[in-house]
């Protein structure tokens, strides 16, 4: 019709505007449409944009992943639909996180999840790291490929090899990418005496030189996987953290709060990020076992900590009696074991408002991964995880069960 404005017709300012506001499955679609829209769904003010509004209508993350400990293969598990909006139309790209395109020639058998049902399992697919939409995960040598690391996007299903280093023998490898900042993300590893080597997805290679602290600052690494936050990677460091700033490379410490100094036996649980904050869940034995701890919280300015949230799972030792185990710090102490409670804290995701409200914990119990609702302080069954699909042996004990536990939010950011 005369005078009718068509779609093509629209500026690019417009018509970017216009697929910034699709949910994001929908937006990773449109790429497909032709070149035009590719070009204009790929530029990094576009991601930004985008990923802003879709996360303006959900909570910090999704879902997680989580690691098989024993069959080294992943599976993906939303978060339960009265926390992950059910109604927000990105709830069904959340749901279909599946990383079988890394391995398009496994069977569906092979993939089945821990506990048999519930989640997307992943054969021999192993996620080390989650950041900002990005996964970083292991897998078998590919035909005529050397490499086993891949940084994925698991809605766009770009994948990107990371090389292997020669004459180094890497481990610990941990994702960092603050899209806010830039569109290139790293990688960073430890070899040999503890050098720290770093990839950059700018250069697709490693930094000549490694990153070489004295030894003895790095001593007593609690777990190598670290958590990237405010532009550091930070890991445990005994009952301390410790951060390597990237760009300057400087390594230096996180205060801890005072009043931890005088709490004999106070061990740090978990560390995490959620929401551009870092929490820190720690307690003393007497806190773990009446299965009430506090949630801690570090300003951007590293000025000071800040209790988040009160947890209070009293009820769970009601529920399920049977969670008192013996672990990895009780197992030489029979006369002890029937003190310790096995719950574990496992990933805490932040509430959208500044105050944190409506938050949500993930924790373990043996066979078992629940949720608790800040809010409400709902306590919900997410999956029962046992260490054979028929369950013949046994529930998992997840030990260090924050190791295996990957939180993921979808995003269109590319590899």
């Amino acid at each position: 019709m005369p005078g009718t404005t068509r779609f093509a017709d629209l500026s690019d300012e417009h018509v970017a505007a216009v697929l910034a506001r699709l949910p994001l499955r929908d937006a990773a679609r449109a790429r497909l449409v032709c070149k035009r829209w590719r070009a204009l769904a790929t530029g990094h003010v576009f991601l930004l944009r985008a990923c802003a509004s879709a996360t303006a209508s959900r909570r910090a993350a999704a879902g997680f992943f989580f690691n098989d400990p024993f069959r080294f293969r992943a599976a993906y598990f939303p978060f339960p639909l009265g926390f992950s909006d059910a109604a927000d139309e990105d709830a069904p790209a959340a749901a279909a996180a599946d990383l079988s395109f890394l391995l398009p020639n496994t069977s569906p058998s092979a993939a089945s999840p821990p506990g048999g049902g519930g989640g997307i399992g992943n054969a021999n697919v192993h996620v080390t790291s989650s950041c900002n939409g990005l996964l970083l995960v292991c897998i078998p040598p590919l035909p005529r490929r050397t490499e086993h690391y891949y940084v994925c996007n698991p809605l766009t299903r770009e994948v990107a090899p990371i090389p292997a280093l020669d004459l180094e023998l890497l481990h610990g490898f941990n994702l960092a990418f603050d899209p806010a900042t830039s569109p290139h993300y790293k990688v960073v590893a430890f070899g040999a005496w503890y050098d720290i080597h770093v990839f950059s997805s700018e250069t697709r290679s490693w930094g000549r030189k490694p990153i070489r602290p004295w030894r003895r600052r790095l001593l007593g690494l609690r777990s190598l996987r670290a958590v990237f936050w405010n532009g550091s990677m930070v890991w445990t460091l005994g009952h301390a953290l410790i951060r390597l700033v990237l760009g300057s490379e400087r390594l230096t410490r996180i205060p801890m709060p005072p009043r931890i100094k005088k709490k004999r036996g106070w061990i740090c649980a978990y560390i995490g990020e959620s929401g551009g904050h870092l929490q820190m869940i720690g307690y003393t034995k007497e806190e773990k076992l009446t299965a009430c701890f506090e949630i801690l919280e570090m300003q951007s300015d590293l000025s000071k900590w800040s209790v988040l949230y009160q947890v209070d799972l009293g009820r769970v030792k009601e529920l399920y009696p049977e969670i008192e185990w013996p672990t990895w710090d009780t197992r030489q102490l029979e006369h002890k074991v029937i003190d310790h409670l096995a719950i574990s804290p496992v990933c805490v995701v932040r509430g959208s408002e500044e105050a944190g409200r409506q938050g949500l914990l993930i924790f373990s119990i043996p066979g078992k991964i629940m949720s608790y609702d800040m809010e409400d302080q709902r306590v919900s069954l997410i999956q029962e995880v046992m260490s054979s699909p028929g369950g013949d042996r046994g529930p998992y004990t997840l030990e260090h069960p924050w190791h295996y536990f990957y939180a993921y939010s979808p995003s269109l950011f590319t590899v």
